[in-house]
């Protein structure tokens, strides 16, 4: 009887120990911050390029199945999590070479608004969480 305890117990042990372990690692990995880097351009949740950060490297014609990460930027938590697609207010464009064009609509449609390569702005009042897509070119 003494065995079944102490065996009991030690997966007891094993299981809240390990519970616990699984229950930090999230923490930690939500603690990781991004910021833009050569050849991307990058999204931001807020105006004046802070909150969460989506970093885009292709053309993309649908933001609608992407999202905004934690960011280095100020208010970096702020929008971590939340679709890219009409949820956007700025953009840092780092791509040297490309400028991109953010667009109202999927497919690269709509009103738009082009970042040149190496610039960045604040989308217009048409595109400010209105957006959709964005093309380099």
């Amino acid at each position: 009887m003494h065995f079944k305890r102490s065996a009991v117990a030690a997966v007891m042990a094993l299981a809240a120990a390990g519970s616990g372990l699984a229950l930090s690692t999230p923490a930690s990995a939500s603690a990781t911050a991004t910021s833009c880097s050569s050849g991307y351009a990058c999204l931001f949740y807020h105006p004046d390029y802070t909150g969460a950060i989506f970093k885009q490297y292709y053309s993309d014609p649908n933001y609608g199945d992407n999202y905004f990460v934690t960011s280095t930027a100020s208010r970096g938590s702020e929008g971590a999590g939340q679709v890219v697609r009409n949820n956007a207010a700025s953009v840092d464009n780092w791509d040297f070479n490309n400028a991109i064009t953010i667009y109202y609509s999927p497919g690269y449609a709509g009103v738009h608004q082009t970042i040149s390569a190496g610039g960045a702005a604040n989308l217009n009042a048409s595109l400010r969480n209105n957006n959709a897509s964005g093309l380099f070119g």
